[in-house]
Parts: C-alpha cells; sequence; structure tokens
C-alpha cells in the first residue's frame, strides 16, 4: 500500500487541526497580498481551460531569471517535473545522493530505472564531493539528480563541482537535474545557482519552485530551466496537458511581481532566525550541521524520540529516519515566525534539560 512520506501533512491528522507544523519548509513571510488578490479575481475564468503552454507566466519567469522563454516549462509543481524527468530522458539508469528528496528514486523507480546511490558523510557535514563524480563516472548512469542546497541537510554544492560534474556527465551522454527549490532561501545565491551553465551544456536542467518561496503549496507550481528544445518538448510529451491552472499561473505571475524585495526580506528573516534556532540547539548539546535552507538539520544525542515528545507539546517537526542514509535520530526542522520559533525552543529546552542535568549528575 502507498504511504505518504513528505512533510506538511499534520493538520489533516485527526485531532492535530491546531498544531505548530513545521515539518513542510514554507516561507514564514507567507502568501505575498497580491498573490491572493490576483487568486480571487481569476476564479471566474477557471471555466476556461487554461494555457497549456503557460505562455505568459514563461514570459513573466523569463524575466525573472534572465534566461530565454523557450527554455521553460511550467508544471503542477516541481515534484510533477520530477516524475516527466526519467520519461523525458529515458533514462535507464539513474544516480542520486544519500539522503536527498525521496521523489528522485520514486519517479525513477515508476519508470522502471535503476538506482544507484552515492551515500553523503555524516563526518563530512554530508556534503558533496569530488568522489561523487568518480562515482557517477563508474556508474554511467543516463540521469543524475542533486539538490542544491540539498534536502534534509541544506548544505549547498560550489559551483565549481557541479561544472565538474557537468563535463563529466556531458562525455558520458548523461543528464543533470539540479534542484534549487530552495536555493531562494539562501544568502548568496546568485553564487550557487547553475543557471550561469544552461547556455554551455545541453545536458543541464534546473528545477525551481513556487512552492517554498511563495508560500503557495496548495497552489502547485514549478518550472524546469533548460536550453535543450528537445527535452522542453519530451517534458510536455511525457504527462498530460494543461499542466498548470488558470489559478497557479496568475499566481506565478503576480508573485514575480516585486519579488526581488519579498525575497531580500525572506532571506535576511530566515537567515537570522535559523541561526539563532540552531544557537539553542548547539547550546544544548544537539549536533546542528551546517544548512543554508529555510530548515534546520539536526541529530539528537539523547534517548528520547524529539518529534514524538514534541507532537505532545502541539508542535510537528519531520523525522528523517525514511530518509535513506539516516535513522530517527536526525530531524528536519522549519524556520516558521518569530511566535512558532519561540514556542519550539521553550519546547525544546523543557524536554532537553533534564536529560542535561541526569548526565551531569552520572
Amino acid at each position: 500500500m502507498y504511504e505518504y512520506s513528505h512533510g506538511g501533512n499534520a493538520v489533516f491528522e485527526n485531532g492535530n487541526e491546531n498544531i505548530i507544523d513545521l515539518s513542510a519548509n514554507i516561507n514564514p513571510l507567507g502568501m505575498p497580498e497580491n498573490v491572493r488578490d490576483a487568486i480571487i479575481c481569476e476564479i471566474s475564468n477557471c471555466a476556461f481551460y487554461p494555457d497549456s503552454f503557460s505562455s505568459r507566466l514563461r514570459k513573466k519567469i523569463a524575466g525573472f531569471e534572465q534566461v530565454n522563454p523557450d527554455w521553460l516549462f511550467c508544471g503542477h509543481g516541481t515534484s510533477d517535473i520530477i516524475f516527466r524527468l526519467p520519461r523525458a530522458t529515458q533514462a535507464k539508469r539513474v544516480t542520486i545522493t544519500a539522503p536527498t528528496f525521496s521523489d528522485y528514486e520514486r519517479s525513477s523507480r515508476s519508470f522502471g530505472s535503476e538506482i544507484t546511490h552515492y551515500p553523503l558523510s555524516a563526518h563530512r557535514g554530508f556534503a558533496l564531493d569530488k568522489d561523487f563524480i568518480q562515482a557517477v563516472r563508474l556508474k554511467n548512469p543516463g540521469l543524475v539528480f542533486i539538490c542544491n542546497p540539498n534536502n534534509p541537510t541544506g548544505r549547498l554544492t560550489e559551483p565549481g563541482l557541479i561544472k565538474e560534474l557537468l563535463d563529466c556527465c556531458l562525455r558520458t551522454g548523461a543528464w543533470l537535474a539540479v534542484d534549487e527549490c530552495f536555493l531562494d532561501f539562501a544568502e548568496l545565491a546568485d553564487e550557487y545557482t547553475s543557471k550561469i551553465f544552461l547556455e554551455s551544456y545541453s545536458n543541464l536542467v534546473i528545477l525551481k519552485a513556487f512552492t517554498k518561496l511563495f508560500a503557495l503549496p496548495g497552489i502547485r507550481l514549478g518550472y524546469a530551466l533548460c536550453a535543450n528544445r528537445t527535452l522542453i518538448d519530451n517534458l510536455y510529451f511525457h504527462g498530460a496537458d494543461w499542466p498548470v491552472s488558470n489559478l497557479a499561473q496568475t499566481a506565478g505571475i503576480a508573485a514575480l511581481e516585486g519579488a526581488e524585495n519579498y525575497i531580500k526580506q525572506t532571506v535576511s528573516y530566515v537567515s537570522t532566525e535559523r541561526r539563532g534556532i540552531e544557537k539553542e540547539f548547539t547550546r544544548l548539546g544537539y549536533n546542528v550541521f551546517e544548512s543554508k535552507a529555510n530548515y534546520v538539520f539536526l541529530q539528537n544525542p539523547y534517548q528520547f524520540d524529539l518529534q514524538e515528545e514534541l507532537d505532545k507539546k502541539g508542535i510537528r517537526i519531520r523525522s528523517c529516519g525514511n530518509y535513506r542514509g539516516l535513522n530517527s535520530s536526525f530531524y528536519r526542522i522549519a524556520v516558521s515566525t518569530k511566535q512558532n520559533n519561540t514556542k519550539l525552543l521553550t519546547a525544546i529546552m523543557e524536554l532537553t534539560e533534564p536529560h542535561i542535568n541526569e548526565r551531569e549528575n552520572q
């Protein structure tokens, strides 16, 4: 039987309607007001089919990303595109890191691809290294997925390493999909994006989404950037027509109005709050890993289930026990509003200090 394996589902569980859900990493600044207004105004147009090619939206995204509109495919969330990619590339073998976002593996298995995993080391802070390039060379996949920054670790990959990986993939005829859905939350995001390689590497696909950054998970809107027109055509072919609803297209266009200022405010807020949360967890003895996304990634050194205990206090975090390469001592926690962050840290202190005192008295 299929099991839902992502975060963000706590409010649908019986008795959890008022839970503080930090298991999904949604922008704490919330949906921009003009987006809400645009969605309301668009409702009457839902009596008509949407533009299957999202023409106006692609033009708007192209201006925002400074790319050719023909390099864009818009989908029903980034996961929709991830599930189209193995078919669009006809990849018989797919290489992914472990841990990383589970849909890379599930989408590949749904196509019948063979999966090879490259384990990331906790001792190295889950950083991607040059050994990965050698592993790709040896495994000779048709498609490689990397997430930058990675989910759930929040760790960034240097552009130089991505370029080396692109060169390797180009020589072997492989596609490289770089998921940048969380990159706009990072400081110095412009220095880490792979967009600079699009024109030179026809085997590069970049994945991005409105979901997390603009707090629109219920709208379902993501897009792919690729300079290879054949790949773009294949993304259309290997999925249903009308991949983006009227409401989602309108929401995306509105979100990009004044997006630069909204993103600047988001990065400033998230970075400050994340550092404060990380500092407190570190003080309390947790093993906190370097994250540049809008979430904290840590390991619990104490003998209690952190998610289970926080659930009792009305706070849901993301256990990473179902990520390949991790166990139930690892957790991902979204940066939220100041009020929710304060409640989280108060609850963590109440849970942890008795265990600290117990250790000190031994």
